[in-house]
């Protein structure tokens, strides 16, 4: 299934400069096991990525993050009645509660108020899976150059968190495969993360279209 995997035990471990992240890749998300497939994400443009989930029962709000804690509100949100057409709710930038269009990456969306807890407490979680340590091997810090392999480092991060863990596809001790679901674009996919698990080294990743 990997005949073309070449990366070795000891490859070096590379930085990644996120500012060199392609801006024509897409919108990516891998939805916590926690968070109902009938919750829409929440798009920040701002920070140009899915900061977290939110679905309503009766009135009641429930707030996702992307590490799956929940806030839940009793108030519903400042927002119009759901759309079935709406792929998102969006916050930041020039969108204001009510507003629908679309993104740039083609994906429609309405406008909606958060509080500025429950903001500051999506984007400081989305920060925090930005700093925890991943670094890469040669070819895939390449990769996270190419808008056509590129995937953001906080859902690696979400793979290697929410995915399924199998040994190493090529038998190296100390290497782990984490496979997940993950979404591009609205387009379903499936990633595979190889990592390093001593200095969480990524030394592949790919992900395939799930048809």
């Amino acid at each position: 299934m990997y005949p073309a995997l070449s990366y070795a035990v000891d490859e070096p471990s590379l930085a990644w400069d996120n500012a060199k992240r392609p801006r024509s890749a897409g919108l990516f998300e891998i939805r916590p096991p926690a968070v109902s497939i009938d919750a829409l994400p929440i798009y920040d443009t701002d920070l140009d990525t899915v900061i977290g989930y939110r679905e309503e029962f009766a009135g009641v709000s429930h707030i996702y993050a992307l590490d799956g804690s929940i806030q839940i509100s009793e108030k519903p949100l400042e927002s119009p009645l759901f759309d079935p057409f709406d792929a998102l709710f969006i916050v930041g930038g020039l969108w204001r509660a009510g507003l629908r269009g679309f993104t740039e990456w083609g994906a429609r969306g309405v406008g909606v108020a958060l509080g500025q807890a429950t903001l500051f407490g999506l984007r400081t979680r989305y920060y925090a899976l930005l700093q925890q340590p991943l670094r890469f091997a040669a070819t895939p810090l390449a990769h996270m150059s190419e808008a056509g392999r590129y995937v953001p480092v906080h859902i690696l991060r979400l793979a290697i968190r929410h995915g399924k863990r199998f040994s190493d596809p090529k038998g190296h001790s100390g290497i782990f495969q984490y496979t997940c679901p993950m979404v591009r674009n609205g387009t379903r996919y499936v990633l595979d993360v190889v990592v390093r698990e001593r200095d969480y080294t990524v030394l592949h990743f790919a992900y395939k279209h799930i048809k």
